[in-house]
């Protein structure tokens, strides 16, 4: 089952489609069904990173059965999702 947690400083107003969305680009990216992927939201925290408080995210991807080689393209739709939805700079996410 692929479980994403998802920190971030940012305040998101629409939890639901934003969870909703991070569910739908898990699912598509790992080509797994969305009926097994778990997402977790943490909001609105303060958060520094690089000694700044501006816009980032800290993300974790768990799922059985992902290959080492697939990790680059993963992270790479991942941090385009949130600079998308949150305008996150790829930059600002770890």
């Amino acid at each position: 089952m692929p479980y994403l947690h998802v920190h971030t400083n940012v305040q998101i107003e629409d939890e639901a489609g934003f969870m909703q969305r991070c569910s739908q680009t898990a699912a598509e990216a790992l080509g797994k069904p969305e009926s097994y992927v778990m997402v977790n939201l943490s909001h609105g925290k303060p958060m520094l990173f690089a000694g700044s408080d501006a816009p980032l995210a800290y993300v974790e991807l768990k799922s059985l059965g992902m290959p080492g080689s697939a990790t680059a393209e993963l992270s790479a739709t991942l941090c385009g999702m949130l600079e998308d939805a949150l305008g996150i700079e790829p930059g600002r996410v770890y």
